[in-house]
């Protein structure tokens, strides 16, 4: 019937329909065309905040490893900070003021280890103090228990310093910790 219908109609009437046809034709393509450019538009969108997101990724995890590349070579130089500090312990106090060679060989290890602290700090490597502090199994490695009057807990002696690079653990300090008064000697003195 449709056929019917076109051929009734006049040479007008079919331009009149074939360009209704067009035109929807055209408006659907229009349409799709439109869709696709914004489906493109939001993948670009996306993409572009990913490069960004992973350009921002890459400069964070570029300067946590500057920042942090220094930690296996700082903890060998520990062992030497440790060593100094263990030099200026073992010479006997009462010597020094007699012998001006034994002063002047103190004055230069505290010298040189003053040195070796100064370049840990430059490159963001510092001790922290353990003493008296409550203990803490992320800074502190217990190698005893003794008893004191210091609260339980508390640590009484620092047999090796802990140290933090940046943000971070370096080396857990070597602590005793206290375990409270005795008791025995406590009800004893009641």
């Amino acid at each position: 019937m449709n056929e019917i219908n076109e051929k009734n109609k006049g040479p007008g009437e079919k331009k009149a329909t074939a360009t209704k046809k067009s035109k929807t034709k055209s408006e659907e393509q229009l349409s799709e065309i439109k869709s696709k450019l914004k489906d493109l538009e939001d993948k670009l969108l996306r993409s572009l905040a990913e490069n960004d997101n992973l350009r921002k990724r890459h400069e964070k995890e570029t300067e946590e490893n500057l920042k942090y590349a220094t930690k296996n070579f700082a903890y060998s130089l520990l062992s030497v900070n440790d060593n100094f500090q263990r030099a200026i312990q073992a010479i006997p106090r009462e010597n020094i003021e007699k012998d001006p060679v034994l002063k002047n060989l103190i004055i230069g290890i505290e010298a040189i280890e003053k040195e070796l602290h100064d370049v840990f700090e430059k490159n963001g490597i510092k001790p922290y103090d353990s003493l008296e502090q409550r203990f803490n199994p992320e800074l502190h490695q217990a190698v005893s228990k003794i008893n004191s009057n210091l609260e339980e807990g508390l640590i009484v002696e620092e047999l090796q310093k802990g140290f933090m690079i940046g943000d971070r653990l370096l080396r857990p300090s070597m602590v005793i910790v206290s375990t409270g008064e005795n008791k025995k000697k406590t009800t004893e003195k009641k």
